[in-house]
């Protein structure tokens, strides 16, 4: 009965807004406005809104008019707001949360508290991105460069019928500006801002004739990175670092002498004895790295080339986009969150004056030089003919061609233990699908849309992690490939005047396949790495000695299949109360693919058997009920949106890296303390002892329910001022048993060795995550911007801009350390918890800025300042071993913009 209180409080919140404010202007409409469009789909009245038309249904309808949850941002807020690629839109869009994994140079997509945390090759987002409406798979391409845009569309709750796979929760679509007919025009834009910021942007539109135009656009991008970054010659690997660095000053004669600032200098404990030269035994000073080119850098371009054929004597229209973007910066890398940790005890591990060279969360300390070279080239074509009787045809082709090589450091000096992760040339993604749509006009009482969609993908990966002390593994996966068919149909039926039918369906198969993917392994026990403790001999090697798998000792293969199919449906009913109000609701389920996982085949070193593990892991499904309203008030100068809706998700999909089983290693002996227990000579002692097996694999959540609403206002009060922003409540919480191995941080929590923290019989580690909290979904969240036009007659227009964007507290991971206080045997007092849980506090980010216009508008200059107050936010949460760590949000930037239109 609780449940159905809060249900049915929920739908008469989401409804009453638009509905009482609509009783009281029921007289007071203009509708003249919302008749008008355009060739750029927006037509201004002197005192009213805009009128959006979007393409949520796969077909142009006014925003207001379309019976989803949809958020529609031009280009001017995009600029406004300092967007430069999906990962900065997180804020402009209700029950939206966008996080970047370091490790994979990738965003991770959270929408009304549901995302994927597998963001390799083997996963799938939950939110689909689509360029132009074609779908977008590599979530690396999302970091592209935004620029010349039309508007971008982000719809909310389950598009499974129209937009197919990965869209469980909602869907994404860029839309550029496409060529005009008419006249030569253009305009060309430039920034400089804090860290030697600095960007250009512009386009240029040629209509070649009366039938054919051509649009050119482009922007770049550079910025010094914003972190204080340090180079360490007192880590394993130093075959990246200049002679300068490799031989600065020495500090101490040893290690644990006190002296120094990282962990690797105070705190290692195999530098006195590694390698056979003396001058590589002693402590040195870290050296201060230069920031144009050190991690998180920027360092992009993208150019787009768009062609529109419209022939007047024709019945088709023909839309072709080229694009590439490159980015060559210097990666990104973990943060450690010192604020969090600020003013924790030494007695358990102390704040980051402890262990790093300032109280400062941006800075790193590493000893591999941060790269990302991703090439992303992208072909798009858009086919629509109108036969006779009204129907047409779309049809809709995409490829997309990504190219990435990376180096990054994994430990950043927290640990003594080395580590870094390469990918290589060659790895990669291509990409190409195919839609055919067929369309009735929009004119009778049923208009409808079926189609066929067919999507192939080969992603290659071909890298490696590098432990420099001992074990290498080596990535060959040549050929891992998706194969995808659609069959999907929707129609909406006009049962009276005011009420309409929705229905739709759709059948999904996919199969994805490994073939000829094998992983080699590379350590000191068979002889392939240096051995143990000789690192004069390892920086001895090439840089690139071990990219050749052909060194490699063994190897295991990584062939595996699996097939899913599916069926997914919408059932819809939305009713106009009056000519600028509405209220609709549907049920509708979404759907995505299972995974084939890695496969592991690993060697017992003892014995030399072969066991065989596989990662297989099940689709996920949603069932969202939904119910809104929509409503144009005050002669169209004000717009409500409110929504109330309830999911059922199932089978959730959650990667991490845990132990998947146990294997005899011959590996070095450990002290209590975690350290190797030396011999006499100064070596490790070595034996075979029983070791997981680590892998990154994929889970299913049981269940889970999330439910909330969301209240979208847009209002001009008067001709020079608009208000706009939203709020929102959600509840999603993890609502089955979920019975799992605990891998928030075990090692510090429960004071475990290395392997024990992730040996998969430790029972110590079993949990129930019930009642959790999904990750990076804040209960309340709010988001208001304010725009004043001041006139200045013949000397133009000043435009102030004001937002602020609210976010409650919340949990980064899904493990909601704080809640398990009492049912976990935590090693370490409750208040150390809090330093270094999945906490997040709430914070608001402050943007702001002033522009100036003449009154022709043909050029503008602009001052402005993106979070204004520094907030330190984090995003993606990577704690190990009492490290709060994980990539956060840009300080504060500030900085001043100009352009001319022409």
């Amino acid at each position: 009965m609780e449940r159905l209180n809060g249900i049915t409080l929920g739908i008469l919140l989401a409804c009453s807004m638009p509905m009482l404010a609509q009783a009281q202007q029921a007289e007071a409409q203009n509708s003249d406005a919302q008749e008008q469009s355009d060739n750029n789909e927006k037509v201004a009245t002197e005192s009213g809104l805009e009128v959006i038309s979007v393409t949520a249904t796969k077909r142009k309808t006014k925003l207001m008019e379309t019976p989803v949850a949809i958020s529609a941002l031009s280009e001017e807020v995009l600029k406004q707001n300092g967007v430069n690629n999906i990962r900065d839109i997180a804020d402009l869009v209700p029950g939206l949360d966008i996080s970047t994994a370091t490790d994979q140079s990738a965003p991770v997509i959270s929408m009304r508290g549901v995302r994927s945390t597998n963001i390799t090759e083997l996963g799938d987002p939950a939110v689909g991105v689509h360029l132009d409406g074609i779908y977008s798979p590599r979530m690396q391409g999302a970091l592209a460069l935004m620029y010349d845009v039309d508007r971008i569309e982000a719809l909310r709750g389950p598009q499974g019928t129209l937009f197919g796979r990965n869209s469980t929760v909602g869907s994404i679509n860029v839309i550029s500006a496409k060529p005009e007919f008419g006249e030569l025009f253009g305009s060309v834009s430039g920034e400089l801002g804090r860290f030697n910021a600095r960007s250009i942007e512009g386009f240029i539109n040629i209509p070649v004739n009366s039938e054919f135009a051509i649009r050119v656009s482009g922007k770049g991008l550079k910025r010094d990175s914003y972190l204080e970054g340090y180079w360490d010659p007192n880590q394993y690997d130093l075959r990246r670092l200049s002679d300068e660095v490799i031989n600065a000053e020495v500090i101490a004669e040893d290690s644990y002498s006190g002296v120094g600032s990282t962990l690797t200098q105070r705190e290692n404990w195999w530098i006195d004895g590694a390698g056979t030269d003396p001058e590589r035994q002693r402590i040195r000073a870290l050296t201060r790295a230069g920031a144009d080119d050190f991690y998180n850098n920027a360092n992009e371009y993208s150019y787009r080339v768009s062609a529109l054929w419209e022939p007047l004597d024709s019945n088709f229209s023909n839309h072709t986009v080229f694009q590439q973007y490159i980015n060559d910066s210097g990666n990104n890398v973990d943060l450690v969150n010192c604020e969090k940790l600020s003013g924790r005890s030494t007695e358990y591990g102390g704040d980051c004056s402890t262990f790093l060279p300032s109280d400062n969360t941006y800075q790193a300390v590493v000893n591999v030089p941060g790269e990302l070279n991703l090439d992303i080239t992208y072909l798009r074509n858009t086919f629509n003919y109108t036969f006779d009787n009204d129907m047409s045809v779309v049809w809709l082709l995409g490829y997309e061609d990504m190219e990435r090589a990376s180096a990054q450091d994994s430990e950043v000096a927290l640990d003594p233990w080395d580590g870094a992760t390469y990918f290589l040339d060659g790895t990669g993604a291509e990409s190409y699908s195919t839609e055919v749509q067929l369309q009735s006009n929009d004119y009778g009482d049923l208009v409808w849309i079926a189609g066929l969609n067919y999507f192939h993908e080969q992603t290659t990966t071909y890298g490696y992690y590098d432990n420099p002390m001992d074990d290498k593994s080596f990535w060959d996966q040549p050929d891992r490939s998706t194969d995808a068919y659609a069959l999907f149909g929707q129609a909406t039926y006009n049962l009276t005047q005011k009420l309409h039918l929705t229905l739709g369906y759709r059948f999904s198969d996919e199969t994805k396949e490994d073939k000829g993917g094998r992983t080699y392994r590379c350590s000191n026990a068979d002889g392939c790495a240096p051995g143990w403790l000789n690192r004069t001999a390892l920086n001895d090697l090439p840089v690139d000695y071990f990219e050749d798998p052909s060194i490699y000792a063994s190897y295991f293969a990584n062939d595996n299949k699996g097939s899913w199919t599916r069926n997914d449906f919408r059932v819809g009913l939305d009713y106009d109360l009056t000519d600028a109000t509405m209220i609709y609701s549907y049920v509708a389920s979404g759907f995505k693919a299972g995974g084939i996982g890695d496969v592991y085949e690993v060697v017992n070193d003892r014995t030399g058997e072969t066991t065989r593990f596989e990662t297989q892991f099940d689709p996920e499904e949603v069932l969202t009920w939904e119910v809104g309203a929509k409503s144009s008030l005050l002669d169209n100068s004000l717009n409500l949106q409110a929504v109330f809706f309830y999911t059922d998700y199932t089978d959730m999909q959650y990667a991490s890296v845990g132990s998947i089983g146990n294997v005899e290693r011959l590996s070095p002996v450990e002290g209590e303390d975690g350290t190797p227990i030396l011999d006499d000579d100064g070596n490790p002692i070595l034996d075979y002892q029983n070791q997981p097996v680590i892998a990154y694999y994929t889970q299913n959540v049981p269940g889970s329910t999330i439910k909330g609403i969301e209240l979208e206002f847009d209002w001009k009060p008067y001709e020079n001022g608009r208000v706009n922003g939203y709020v929102t409540w959600t509840d999603a919480t993890i609502t089955e048993d979920w019975i799992t191995k605990w891998d928030y941080d075990p090692e510090y929590l429960f004071n475990l060795s290395y392997e024990e923290s992730i040996d998969p019989t430790n029972t110590l580690l079993t949990t129930n995550l019930k009642g959790n909290n999904l990750a990076m979904t804040p209960e309340y969240t709010a988001n208001l911007s304010y725009t004043h036009t001041v006139n200045l007659g013949d000397y133009g227009y000043i435009h102030g801009w004001f937002n602020v964007s609210w976010k409650d507290d919340s949990y980064s991971t899904i493990w909601n350390v704080d809640k398990h206080l009492d049912d976990m045997a935590f090693a370490v007092p409750d208040d150390a918890v809090a330093y270094m849980d999945d906490s997040r506090d709430a914070f608001a980010v402050v943007n702001a800025s002033l522009k100036y216009e003449p009154q022709n508008q043909n050029w503008f200059a602009e001052i402005f300042v993106n979070n204004a107050t520094d907030e330190v936010i984090q995003y993606w949460n990577n704690t190990t071993k009492g490290f709060a760590k994980g990539s956060f949000g840009m300080p504060r930037y500030y900085g001043i913009r100009a352009g001319i239109k022409f």
